[in-house]
């Protein structure tokens, strides 16, 4: 009798008549299982976390400089890094393609009608001996003395160098023309397919570092442009 009084329900009691004798009976109630190792299990996971907060406040506080120097450390790391990728982009995208393109090539000029126009003073030298037969010549022998003569036969000796003017149409028809030359190329990246590319590029990076930027220390950086999806 004393045992199923004992195992009644806190309810049971409250239902009970107030006019009753109460008798001084120790309040015992029995527990599930589950209810125990839920209990237990909860007990141990604070007392993990506790320590984990303990341990993690006295590794920041015993360290504190070393995480200090880290963190400017990998501050510096990231500014440098992020800032040359931005200098390269940009510097991509202000390059020059800048070459020397050899050319050795045969042009053939047959059937073109290509005329050359030359007009210019040149000197040539005589190969050989150049005979002259003048009819009537006035000589000048210096010295206020004169010599007019009625024919003349001189000879004009090889490497006689001869002041000439030259104007006359050269056509060239049938020729072949050797071209050797360096031509000089300088190409703006700018104007080529590659600029869009590099601009696309840019605005990436730039996308990247724009939520980061005072964590990096690029407070600079604009807002870049929306992605750009190809379709």
């Amino acid at each position: 009798m004393a045992k199923s009084e004992a195992r009644r329900s806190p309810f049971s009691l409250l239902s009970r008549n107030t006019n009753e004798p109460r008798t001084a009976q120790p309040l015992f109630v029995q527990l599930p299982t589950l209810w125990k190792a839920m209990i237990l299990t909860s007990f141990l996971v604070n007392i993990l976390l506790i320590s984990a907060v303990i341990g993690t406040l006295f590794f920041m506080f015993r360290w504190r400089p070393e995480l200090g120097n880290t963190l400017v450390n990998a501050q510096g790391f990231a500014h440098g890094n992020v800032a040359e990728l931005r200098d390269v982009v940009q510097q991509l995208q202000a390059a020059h393609i800048k070459t020397t393109i050899p050319l050795d090539q045969q042009l053939p000029l047959k059937g073109k009608g290509v005329v050359v126009p030359v007009d210019q003073q040149t000197q040539v030298v005589l190969t050989s001996d150049v005979p002259l037969n003048l009819a009537g010549a006035d000589i000048d022998l210096g010295a206020g003395n004169r010599l007019r003569a009625q024919n003349i036969a001189l000879v004009l000796p090889a490497g006689t160098p001869l002041n000439i003017a030259l104007k006359m149409d050269i056509p060239l028809d049938n020729v072949t023309i050797p071209i050797r030359l360096d031509v000089p190329v300088d190409i703006a990246m700018a104007d080529t397919e590659l600029a869009p590319q590099f601009r696309r590029l840019g605005n990436i990076v730039d996308r990247l570092v724009y939520p980061l930027r005072d964590v990096v220390g690029l407070p600079d950086v604009q807002k870049p442009e929306p992605p750009q999806v190809p379709k």
